[in-house]
């Protein structure tokens, strides 16, 4: 019995000691659960595996590039690590958005390759090279040996992830579902998120879709809220986020001479 309440005052001290450290530092457990919160900082490695490409940034976040055709991939980064088939809403219940899985039959699912050259990660399949800044972990797409697409800084990842892209002089966006009153969205900003509003100015059946006519377009493969902002809040600049600690879309290139030439590509993928 001497033994055991001796043993007994041990474990209690221990606990009493947790619960004093844990009061001196409460930020200390904060911030490891948050701990993939803020912009991508780095990369360190990828690897590819027939179509699909493992990267590998600091602090341990993965991300998969999913190479479906010469001119459409998937582009996911899950802290979590699950990188889940499809999407799911704020009920928690399982959703498509692309119409078919990545392993669908009809999709030609070309070799990726992985080279390293002057400080970038490169990543080639078919007619898309994606690179990769291994300083910074900023992206850039080109498509057919030209530039569609640039992050103008790293992927932020947190209660809201977002996308900043680079928007070019003279660059236009469509998309988004029906956004009453509009369908160029340069200089704008709009909500994907279903307001039930059919006036003008009013969102009322969204689509987390977008098309540039530097030869890109952007499926965002979720179903919580998000805010495109085409050049509103910043000159220059494209920032696309929705409410989640994950990012997860589909590219569609184009290499279109004419608006309406890409447009009908960029379509085209969307709708593959």
């Amino acid at each position: 019995m001497k033994a055991f309440s001796k043993s007994w005052r041990s474990v209690l001290s221990a606990i009493l000691a947790l619960i004093m450290v844990v009061g001196m530092f409460p930020t200390m457990l904060a911030f490891e659960a948050k701990a993939a919160d803020g912009a991508l900082t780095a990369v360190q490695s990828a690897e590819a595996n027939g179509n699909i490409v493992t990267v590998t940034f600091s602090d341990g976040i993965t991300g998969k590039i999913t190479f479906l055709e010469d001119d459409i991939f998937r582009y996911n980064v899950d802290p979590s690590g699950v990188f889940s088939e499809y999407a799911t809403t704020v009920y928690g219940n399982t959703v498509k958005i692309p119409q078919y899985p990545d392993s669908y039959e009809a999709y030609s699912h070309p070799d990726a390759s992985v080279s390293d050259a002057d400080g970038y990660i490169v990543i080639t399949a078919g007619d898309t090279t994606v690179k990769f800044e291994k300083s910074t972990a900023k992206m850039t797409v080109l498509y057919k040996g030209e530039v569609v697409m640039e992050e103008k800084e790293a992927l932020v990842l947190g209660d809201r992830t977002t996308q900043t892209l680079v928007k070019n002089d003279g660059e236009d966006f469509f998309g988004g579902g029906t956004q009453n009153g509009r369908f160029i969205h340069t200089g704008e900003s709009i909500n994907i998120k279903n307001e039930s509003n059919w006036v003008d100015g009013g969102v009322a059946s969204p689509n987390p879709f977008y098309y540039s006519t530097e030869g890109y377009g952007v499926l965002r493969n979720t179903f919580l809220p998000g805010v495109y902002d085409f050049g509103k809040s910043e000159d220059g600049t494209v920032t696309a986020f929705h409410n989640e600690n994950e990012f997860d879309a589909y590219y569609f290139l184009s290499d279109g001479e004419t608006v309406t030439e890409t447009a009908k590509e960029l379509l085209a993928g969307y709708y593959h």
